[in-house]
C-alpha cells in the first residue's frame, strides 16, 4: 500500500523565529566520537540564540564539552505539521545574565537576582549559525 503523499513547504526566516518563539521544548542534537545523543529540553528563543538550562553534571554536559556543535529541532504536530532544524555552537554559562535571560524565556517573569543567584546549573546558550523549516500545505500559525 503507498502512503499518501503529502505537500508542504518551507518556512520563510519570519516564520522561523515565530514558531522558535512560540514553542515550548525542543530536541538537542549532541555527538561525541561517532556517538549520536538526543535529549529533549524545555528551551526560550530570542535574538538568534536558544536558551536551554540544565544540571552541571550529567551526559548531555559530557557531550557539549567534548564536542560544542549542535543541531536543535522544534515540531508541532497539530492541524498540520511544522518542524524547524538549527545548527550551532553552544557555549554553558553560568553567569547572571545568562540565566537570568533562561528564565526569563523560560517562565515569562524578572526572576529577583539573589533567586537566580542560588540557581546551581548551566545555561547552555546556542549562537544559531544556520536555520530551515517545512511545515504541511495546512499547517496554522498560531
Amino acid at each position: 500500500m503507498e502512503r499518501p503523499v503529502h505537500k508542504s513547504r518551507e518556512l520563510t526566516r519570519d516564520e522561523i523565529e515565530l514558531f522558535l518563539k512560540k514553542q515550548l521544548h525542543g530536541r538537542l542534537g549532541l555527538c561525541v566520537e561517532g556517538e549520536p545523543y538526543v535529549v529533549p529540553v524545555a528551551y526560550g528563543y530570542s535574538d538568534g540564540a536558544i536558551y536551554f538550562h540544565g544540571a552541571k553534571k550529567g551526559k548531555k554536559i559530557d557531550f557539549i564539552e567534548k564536542n560544542d556543535r549542535v543541531c536543535f529541532e522544534v515540531d508541532e504536530w497539530q492541524k498540520g505539521w511544522a518542524s524547524v532544524i538549527c545548527y550551532g555552537k553552544v557555549t554553558l554559562r553560568e553567569d547572571i545574565e545568562a540565566k537570568k535571560k533562561c528564565f526569563e524565556l523560560l517562565m515569562g517573569v524578572d526572576l529577583p537576582e539573589d533567586r537566580i543567584k542560588g540557581a546551581i546549573a548551566y545555561v547552555g546558550v546556542i549562537d544559531v549559525e544556520e536555520m530551515t523549516g517545512r511545515c504541511s500545505m495546512d499547517f496554522e500559525f498560531r
